[in-house]
């Protein structure tokens, strides 16, 4: 992605905390849903269709908590910055 001279890749789209925290939730239910439902003979079908880079449905699960907990800690980490 080109990088213009303000240092921001072009088509880029900062987000607030506030939205980085609905990211988060939404990230955080959808590996709630992923783990409720690994195991499920068409639930892992339909992972293994649709989301094929991951080794079923508990390795989704497991991805998608940590990118939760991984946004989380980042806002966490600059909502002083951003709203001090």
């Amino acid at each position: 992605m080109p990088v213009p001279g303000n240092g921001v890749p072009a088509g880029s789209v900062p987000l607030d905390a506030l939205d980085a925290g609905q990211v988060a939730d939404l990230l955080a239910d959808a590996a709630a849903l992923a783990g409720a439902l690994a195991g499920q003979p068409a639930a892992e079908a339909a992972c293994a269709e649709l989301a094929a880079g991951w080794d079923g449905l508990e390795d989704l699960h497991v991805a998608l908590a940590i990118a939760a907990a991984d946004l989380d800690d980042a806002i966490e980490a600059h909502t002083g910055i951003l709203h001090p």
